[in-house]
């Protein structure tokens, strides 16, 4: 039997030239695609917000200070807590609606009529408005007050009722007006009677002093019976 030759095999690699060629695509795209990452810009937006303008306001509290009872009745009676809270608010709400309203919107604050008894309502929302509120003044560009402490005088009856309780305090108010600075100072004296659960103003005397760079006013208003 004849012998059978075996042919050497060459080794070949199992990739060829081929397999080059796929590297070599595969490292231009990877180079490609760094390149066009690298070439983004982030653009930012400019802000143009600007926050908003807070004008100056501050208005003031009222406090309870001196408390003078007088009685003709039973000695050594108080004014008790749920009255004297009533009057002070009743004095407060008086300043807010007659002159921080004006100087914050330009009008009366609510309820201001509502806070004089109906004999005076007229007068109060009249005649005497110069010098009550500070309608005339009108909305103000920033303005600051302070007021002193109130000072309660009451009158005691022989049954020991409470039939009058005067408050006495100034403010002073010092604002930025169209015309300039303006200082106005409101020494206010408000006399309550209770007319049923409500404490009114029943009497009042009230002068306001407005002062600006080139001139001061002085304008008083009063009205009802002082006891």
């Amino acid at each position: 039997m004849a012998a059978v030759l075996m042919r050497n095999r060459t080794s070949q690699p199992r990739f060829g030239a081929g397999a080059t060629t796929g590297v070599a695509v595969l490292a231009l795209c990877l180079a490609l695609t760094a390149c066009s990452s690298g070439s983004k810009t982030k653009t930012t937006e400019p802000t143009t917000t600007q926050p908003p303008k807070v004008l100056t306001v501050t208005t003031a509290t009222l406090k309870i200070g001196k408390v003078d009872v007088q009685s003709a009745g039973p000695p050594n009676v108080q004014i008790d807590k749920a009255t004297g809270k009533a009057v002070l608010t009743s004095a407060q709400k008086y300043i807010d609606t007659a002159v921080f309203g004006p100087l914050g919107k330009g009008q009366l604050g609510s309820g201001y009529s509502a806070l004089f008894d109906r004999g005076l309502q007229k007068v109060a929302t009249g005649p005497d408005t110069p010098a009550l509120t500070d309608l005339d003044v009108g909305k103000v560009a920033t303005f600051t007050a302070k007021a002193t402490p109130v000072t309660m005088s009451a009158l005691v009856g022989t049954l020991g009722e409470m039939m009058y309780i005067a408050t006495d305090f100034d403010l002073t108010v010092k604002a930025t007006a169209t015309a300039g600075p303006l200082t106005v100072t409101h020494h206010v004296e408000l006399t309550f009677a209770q007319t049923g659960k409500t404490w009114l103003v029943t009497a009042y005397r009230v002068q306001s002093v407005r002062k600006t760079t080139k001139s001061t006013t002085t304008t008083t208003a009063k009205a009802g019976s002082t006891p």
